[in-house]
């Protein structure tokens, strides 16, 4: 099946072609004037792949988006939508097979089989619903060519949360009802909203103790520290075909302890596990910022942060 045909709907995304109903791809133009002012070509990413949060708005996503082209000029850039539902309630192969286009835009065949050095890939996924996407793809990949994702730096930012049910359900289910009260007129009240999908969550959780479902933002939490799916730096860099100054895939988290949606200690606590698996973790804390409000109220802070760890995947800044 070909993902990559581009649908003729609206698009959110100036610039952008759409291939599927929720991700849309910018290539670069590397002879542009202005993308030549990036800096040096060999230390860039050559793609950039950003996951929204549950039911971003695309103006929102937009300013993730602008901060990337004005940091990494040369990359293409694919952005990925979602919405929260979607997200944490459809099945794991029915989530695969929607990223499957990502994959296709971002990874050809032939580089696959002609064993031809990677593109340097930057993921950035934001909020439980993108971590799910994120952990997606890298599931899709595997499936594709049952191999890693190949990637320099995974940016998580207010993801991921927690996984003990009764004491996340509060949190998922108001981030729910912000997420479906945009769409709903201002007089329904989001608390109401937020009692509704409470009710759901508990009875969606018994109906996956029935059929023995793994929930979605469990199941992505301890994917992105599977080995099959991202490998421990130590044995990425020795197996790799990228060169010397590769040393392996580096991840960044960014948080703040007044996010009322994701809890620091939950972060903190998936930090400590990858680091002790092996990553490469670096963190960065946030003071006055709510969920995935880091960027807005601290945006020197948090593209410095992104540029720093994506150099120290190269080696440019010696790690701590």
């Amino acid at each position: 099946m070909d993902h990559t045909t581009t649908t003729t709907n609206s698009n959110p995304f100036k610039g952008f072609t759409k291939i599927s109903d929720q991700i849309y791809i910018h290539h670069s133009d590397r002879n542009d004037s202005t993308a030549a002012k990036g800096g040096d070509d060999e230390s860039s990413p050559d793609i950039i792949i950003i996951y929204g949060w549950g039911d971003g708005r695309p103006r929102n996503v937009s300013k993730y988006i602008e901060g990337y082209q004005a940091l990494f000029p040369r990359a293409t850039i694919i952005a990925v939508l979602a919405t929260t539902f979607k997200a944490a309630y459809q099945p794991l192969h029915e989530r695969t097979e929607g990223m499957m286009p990502v994959i296709d835009a971002a990874f050809s065949d032939k580089d696959q089989t002609q064993q031809k050095k990677p593109p340097r890939v930057l993921l950035h996924a934001m909020s439980n619903a993108g971590g799910i996407n994120l952990a997606s793809t890298l599931n899709a990949h595997l499936a594709r060519y049952g191999t890693p994702l190949p990637h320099r730096v995974m940016v998580l930012d207010s993801v991921p949360g927690g996984v003990v049910f009764h004491q996340q359900v509060g949190r998922w289910s108001r981030a729910m009802a912000i997420g479906m009260s945009r769409s709903l007129p201002r007089w329904v009240p989001q608390a109401m909203l937020q009692a509704v999908f409470y009710v759901f969550l508990w009875v969606h959780k018994l109906w996956e103790f029935i059929l023995r479902r793994h929930h979605a933002g469990a199941w992505s939490r301890e994917a992105v520290n599977r080995h099959e799916m991202v490998p421990v730096p130590a044995l990425a860099a020795k197996d790799s075909k990228i060169g010397d100054e590769y040393h392996g895939p580096r991840r960044l988290y960014m948080y703040s302890k007044e996010d009322d949606i994701i809890g620091w200690e939950d972060i903190e606590e998936h930090v400590e596990h990858a680091s002790k698996l092996g990553y490469h973790a670096d963190k960065v804390l946030f003071e006055g910022s709510g969920h995935v409000d880091h960027m807005r109220h601290h945006p020197q802070k948090y593209w410095e942060s992104i540029a720093i760890t994506w150099r120290k995947a190269h080696g440019a800044v010696r790690p701590v």
